[in-house]
């Protein structure tokens, strides 16, 4: 057997989220609904998924929290790994969409070159060649197992478009509710199975 189950996790909600301001590399804890999401997120694991052999998640605050309730008798804590961090855009760190897009053009950029960076952040290739090193490193390390990588919605989204179109650009179509749930089957060819599951959060 070659091919490596991953099941990939976007953090509970934090502030910046209901506020809709970009949080790349800018750490957050999660709000109160964030931590009911991961709860929620939490028994939908222990239900479902009891064979998770590992589970991996970004280093930032939101991620390690989201993932601490995943952890269980059936597998060992999140180990931190930096290749899973987000999108980080440097200077405009913090700022509101409608920012980004109306004063800065930040979403034109990107999309016309995914080698822009802006001034101390990352280009959508740099964050496409980290994760997709990040997601094969796994992948080798647990071949026949299944695993949990939790992470951030852009830089998933990044990594998915890549692995099933061959482009980076667009990734929107692969963004993810928060605590949503992805089955990624990583072999010869990269198989999505199920996309954005968010049956948890039902009433929530």
């Amino acid at each position: 057997m070659t091919e490596t189950t991953v099941y990939l996790v976007r953090h509970g909600q934090i502030d910046a989220n209901v506020e809709r301001r970009w949080f790349g590399s800018t750490d957050s804890s999660l709000n109160a609904k964030g931590q009911q999401q991961a709860d929620r997120l939490a028994s939908l694991f222990k239900k479902q998924y009891p064979t998770i052999t590992a589970s991996y998640s970004s280093p930032l605050k939101r991620t390690m929290s989201t993932a601490k309730g995943l952890t269980g008798e059936f597998f060992e804590p999140a180990k931190a790994h930096p290749g899973l961090r987000e999108y980080a855009i440097g200077e405009f760190e913090g700022q509101h969409f409608d920012v980004l897009h109306a004063e800065h053009r930040f979403f034109d950029k990107v999309a016309a070159d995914a080698d822009y960076a802006p001034s101390g952040g990352e280009s959508v290739n740099q964050v496409r060649d980290r994760m997709l090193a990040t997601l094969e490193e796994l992948r080798l390390g647990h071949v026949g197992e299944e695993i949990a990588v939790i992470s951030h919605g852009a830089a998933m989204a990044i990594a998915l478009a890549t692995l099933l179109t061959g482009s980076a650009l667009p990734f929107n179509d692969y963004h993810m509710d928060n605590t949503g749930v992805s089955k990624l089957v990583l072999g010869k060819t990269p198989k999505l199975v199920f996309f954005n599951h968010v049956t948890h959060l039902d009433g929530l």
